[in-house]
């Protein structure tokens, strides 16, 4: 019989071992020590560690971007004050669970290796450029940026800088604040005029 709490501690342990160990110690062992489930419980669960790791990653990545996706996809505000709210929304989310800044970075770098999570964050990227790229097309239509900005392009770069600005918190926290960078990046965005 399928049992939900076993198959989410799997889950939540596969997690907690990436956060503290990274991708190299989330080994079948320590996932099933931390959940406390046995060996089997995964091929059982998710068919192999790999599933189980690609369902995991997936699953902070879109923790991490659910809200920005609200926040674009909805229609309060103009398109700008948007894409402000969703900027600070990301970098709230990982301020709040700092330790998850590692684990979404293993899965952007590890997402090759793992097709599930791979086409979860094609999937997912591909929402948010779309919702980007819309915001950015709205702001044109306003007037408030230059018809010459490509906006499928632009909200790709938009994508990049966020990423950036995650593994610059990773790798120098005590770097440049990375919601100051935000704000300057958007700034220097918004403040294109035609």
């Amino acid at each position: 019989m399928y049992d939900e709490s076993t198959r989410d501690r799997l889950v939540a342990g596969a997690v907690t071992c990436v956060r503290s160990k990274g991708l190299a110690g989330a080994t079948s062992r320590a996932i099933t020590t931390t959940a406390g489930a046995n060996l089997g419980a995964i091929t059982y669960y998710f068919g192999s560690k790999d599933e189980l790791l690609a369902e995991a990653l997936l699953g902070v990545v879109n923790a991490q971007l659910d809200p920005v996706l609200r926040i674009l996809s909805g229609d309060e505000g103009d398109a700008r004050s948007r894409m402000l709210a969703a900027v600070a929304a990301l970098l709230a989310g990982f301020k709040a669970v700092r330790s998850d800044a590692h684990v979404y970075l293993e899965a952007l770098v590890n997402a090759s290796r793992f097709p599930a999570l791979s086409k979860g964050l094609v999937e997912l990227l591909a929402q948010l450029r779309r919702f980007l790229a819309e915001q950015i097309a709205e702001q044109q239509a306003a007037g408030q940026l230059p018809l010459s900005i490509d906006h499928v392009a632009t909200a790709g770069l938009l994508i990049a800088v966020a990423h950036g600005l995650v593994l610059s918190a990773v790798v120098d926290p005590a770097g440049a604040d990375p919601a100051a960078m935000a704000a300057q990046f958007a700034n220097l965005l918004l403040a294109v005029t035609p």
